[in-house]
């Protein structure tokens, strides 16, 4: 019995120390849109995938993201996080952000998955 013990203790160690370094993070999609302000609006593509529109003018484009949620006890229906990243023309950095809850959904709530710096 303590055989059986120790090997289970013993995978779950190697399962997480296998996902300790992994180099990706869950993190708010509010966090994530603040920490990539004045950073490349790419960032945010590799994240969220290509947007749903952009909108272009001569000095800023604005790009659309709508990331659809699931919340508990919700009915049916469309449910999500709107949100939208304003981007300089020229330079193509991130210059704001706002975020829109659509339905029953919380912003604040929804996560996505995230590369993180290898150290």
């Amino acid at each position: 019995m303590l055989r059986v013990t120790g090997v289970a203790m013993a995978l779950g160690l190697f399962t997480l120390a296998g996902c300790g370094h992994s180099g990706y993070a869950v993190r708010s999609v509010p966090a994530i849109a603040a920490d990539n302000v004045g950073k490349p609006v790419s960032r945010l593509q590799e994240v969220f995938g290509d947007p749903r529109k952009i909108d272009q003018t001569s000095t800023k484009w604005v790009y659309v993201w709508f990331l659809p949620t699931k919340p508990a006890g919700a009915p049916t229906g469309f449910h999500g996080c709107e949100m939208e990243v304003t981007v300089d023309a020229r330079s193509q950095r991130v210059l704001g952000y706002s975020l829109s809850n659509i339905g029953w959904s919380n912003c604040r709530e929804v996560e996505r998955r995230i590369r993180v710096a290898e150290r």
